[in-house]
């Protein structure tokens, strides 16, 4: 099934995106749809499979954040496909985190490739943005996280102390679902998808404000 018949925006050329993206957040949301399959997924062959998926998410929320940075600023030029963007700017991130190690290097050298805007596993190397590079990060994103959840935290609910406990505490899915009295570990994910994703709109709101 295509984009355009399961996505409300699936119509949108990347770059009506981008314009749309900076006059209000929500389209990130197209984004989100677009994207988010295929960068999991050429993460996971270019870690082989050493990263397990919620530290992969983490990756590609930031590289999210870092798109929408770039686009708020009011100078960035789209030179390849948003899913190529997004793909090369996850790739940068690991490969700063992991250091290029031989999994890795054998993965940019063998299986991507830079300009085939077609593929969805495609990215450029020459793409090296990251949040470090965007302004005072500690002063913004970090900022606007924080503001966030403490937000989150007065609103009541679970999701303050579920985030709080699987970041800052490394609680495992397991621990989490025992803790939560959830009925697995899949659940307890699930809940975990939804609570970063009600962070994330109420960051980007602080960001705006």
């Amino acid at each position: 099934m295509s984009k355009s018949t399961t996505s409300k925006f699936g119509h949108l050329k990347d770059q009506e995106l981008v314009v749309l993206i900076q006059q209000n957040q929500d389209y990130l949301g197209e984004v989100y749809k677009r994207c988010k399959q295929y960068s999991v997924s050429f993460m996971r062959k270019m870690t082989n499979g050493a990263i397990n998926d919620y530290e992969l998410d983490d990756v590609f929320h930031d590289a999210i954040l870092v798109l929408y940075e770039k686009i708020i600023a009011g100078n960035f030029e789209l030179t390849a496909s948003l899913q190529t963007y997004i793909n090369s700017v996850c790739r940068f991130q690991l490969l700063n985190k992991l250091g290029k190690e031989k999994g890795y290097s054998d993965y940019d050298e063998h299986i991507g490739k830079d300009e085939d805007e077609e593929n969805p596993m495609s990215y450029k190397s020459t793409i090296t943005d990251t949040l470090d590079e965007i302004g005072d990060p500690k002063e913004s994103q970090f900022t606007a996280i924080e503001n966030a959840l403490e937000k989150m935290k007065a609103a009541g609910g679970h999701c303050y102390e579920l985030l709080t406990l699987f970041w800052y505490h490394k609680k495992s899915m397991n621990e989490l679902t025992e803790h939560f009295g959830y009925s697995n570990a899949d659940n307890t994910k699930n809940q975990k998808s939804r609570c970063q994703k009600r962070l994330e709109k109420m960051a980007f709101n602080e960001l705006n404000n």
